[in-house]
């Protein structure tokens, strides 16, 4: 299996590009809104900025990173700011926007998130397993990548 940085080498993109951070905000909006993970002390929730390069055909930015969520854990409601692509690498997730029903995504499972709809369910239901995301949004530069929910701008 090739490394990200092995991975990104041969696609010429550098390793400048990697950028492993965890985004405060998503942690600040867990700790406002009571969760199955909140209670283990942790929101439970980890994202993982991997890639941020400039689409220049369409002016914005191409980020993808890696939503970890432990066991129970789930982000409160959120919106982001452009479109969102969604992808279980492991585990289940339990997702649901606007009114929508909520649906129960598997490894392998993908979706897609219009911009700034509302993402009021976003949990790891197993009380045993965790599960990871794969995302790529698309961005205007300096965006974040979600919004909380009550935040309109």
């Amino acid at each position: 299996m090739a490394t990200r940085r092995e991975a990104l080498k041969v696609l010429g993109l550098g390793p400048m590009l990697l950028r492993p951070t965890l985004f405060e905000q998503l942690a600040e909006a867990q700790t406002t809104a009571p969760s199955a993970a909140s209670a283990s002390g942790g929101s439970g929730v980890t994202i993982r900025e991997m890639l941020s390069y400039p689409l220049p055909a369409i002016g914005r930015n191409g980020t993808m990173a890696v939503v970890e969520l432990a066991p129970g854990a789930g982000s409160p409601p959120h919106r982001h700011p452009g479109p969102v692509f969604g992808y279980v690498l492991e585990g289940t997730i339990e997702s649901a926007l606007e009114n929508g029903a909520t649906l129960t995504y598997q490894a392998g499972d993908m979706w897609y998130e219009a911009s700034r709809n509302l993402h009021r369910v976003a949990r790891n239901p197993s009380a045993s397993t965790p599960a990871k995301i794969l995302v790529f949004f698309i961005l205007d530069k300096g965006q974040p990548l979600l919004i909380p929910a009550g935040d309109r701008t």
